[in-house]
């Protein structure tokens, strides 16, 4: 085997993209340290499961209402340049926080509208980053390009976990967010060495914003197969997708643990997930993306309704790992079947509605929580993966019917 002509290669020997990767790897680090790190840090103020939901929404909810707005604008203006301006955002939002952490000003209310702020950004952000893969690979490619990408989350699952407790007990929770503002720092610096000129506008009219979300709309009916997939994803992320939201819960009241032990948790997560990515990666371009999808889909709800009945210290860490190494592959492929059924003018669109299976996590995390702190977390936890088994399952006959017709 001649692994010059591998694609992964291949595609790290293309410039844009190994920069637009290294750029990735930085954020997603901070990224995965702030999303984790604000609901521990919620924790340590408030222990209280609701209130882990109402941050995690506060920040869900706006890519939720205004992703399909970022999608406009990742059609209508360059999108490199759109995310550098998000990425030093971030960087000023995580150093902030860590400012008010160390000036002990920091309080769940103004934790809540720090959230808000991330998750306008990221509604303007997400559509035009994950609409910059299929400009930097040949689309015989797209597979392993997005699986490259995915990786990502697996990389920053293991280095993020693995230096979590040391940073907290070292230099508290406000080092933690400054260190996070820096690798924003870092994503912003990379993305300033990439060409713009790679990233100009397909759609380039004056269309209104409005006329541009119709018809982006119009699109998306037009295509079934897109809409079937955005609509499963969008209802598996308000029950599958809200489970994390109570790891510090788990972590302080069932293992009696500490942020070492969250991170511990969070480790093994991210080590499943870089596997799962690796496999895509050498696999992708063999496998039935259609199938595959659905049999991740049914075992990441199964491995949700025994993460309720199996309370065991050993028992959690490993259903917690099949749940990542499920995620990642179940979200990957979602991505991969997406981007390879949209037309290049309508990307941005799509992929920002696509966001709303991110954003419907807003409305997931707030019950979750709530049914936690007032039922049990065991319960909570046998909730969404009862529903989110019945979803992938009348999500699969809706594709495989469409599927079955296109093909007669």
């Amino acid at each position: 085997m001649n692994l010059k002509n591998q694609p992964f290669i291949l595609l790290f020997l293309s410039k844009e993209y190994r920069l637009f990767w290294i750029a990735a790897l930085f954020s997603n680090i901070g990224m995965w340290a702030l999303i984790y790190g604000r609901l521990w840090l919620m924790r340590t103020m408030t222990d209280s499961e609701t209130m882990l939901g109402i941050v995690s929404s506060a920040n869900y909810t706006p890519v939720l209402l205004l992703s399909v707005f970022g999608g406009v604008l990742a059609d209508k203006y360059n999108r490199l340049k759109i995310i550098r301006i998000t990425r030093l955002m971030f960087c000023f939002i995580t150093i902030l926080t860590a400012i008010l952490i160390f000036s002990q000003i920091m309080n769940p209310t103004i934790l809540i509208l720090l959230s808000i702020i991330t998750g306008i950004l990221l509604a303007i952000d997400i559509p035009s980053r994950s609409s910059m893969i299929a400009r930097l690979v040949d689309k015989k490619f797209l597979a392993v390009g997005i699986s490259m990408y995915s990786i990502i989350f697996g990389v920053s699952g293991i280095i993020g976990p693995s230096l979590f407790h040391p940073i907290v007990k070292v230099f508290g929770l406000e080092g933690l967010f400054l260190i996070i503002g820096i690798s924003y720092l870092l994503t912003y610096i990379t993305l300033k060495k990439m060409d713009p000129s790679v990233h100009l506008v397909v759609n380039n009219n004056n269309n209104s914003v409005l006329s541009d979300l119709l018809s982006g709309g119009r699109y998306l009916l037009k295509t079934p197969i897109i809409f079937i997939f955005i609509l499963i994803g969008f209802f598996f992320g308000i029950t599958a997708g809200s489970f994390d939201i109570l790891l510090p819960a788990v972590t302080t009241d069932l293992l009696n643990g500490n942020s070492e032990t969250y991170g511990n948790l969070l480790l093994f997560g991210g080590i499943a997930g870089l596997f799962s990515t690796s496999l895509l990666i050498l696999f992708g371009q063999k496998i039935n993306k259609y199938l595959l999808y659905f049999i991740f889909g049914i075992i990441l709800s199964v491995s949700i309704i025994l993460l309720s009945t199996n309370f065991g210290i050993v028992n959690i860490f490993i259903i917690f790992s099949i749940i990542s190494f499920s995620k990642v592959i179940f979200s990957t492929l979602s991505s991969t079947i997406i981007q390879s059924n949209v037309k290049e003018e309508f990307r941005g669109r799509i992929m920002s509605i696509n966001q709303l299976t991110w954003g419907s996590v807003s409305l997931g995390v707030i019950l979750v929580g709530y049914l936690a702190e007032s039922i049990s977390i065991s319960f909570s936890f046998r909730f969404i993966g009862v529903l989110s088994f019945l979803i992938i399952i009348f999500g699969g006959i809706s594709s495989f019917l469409f599927l079955f017709k296109r093909k007669r």
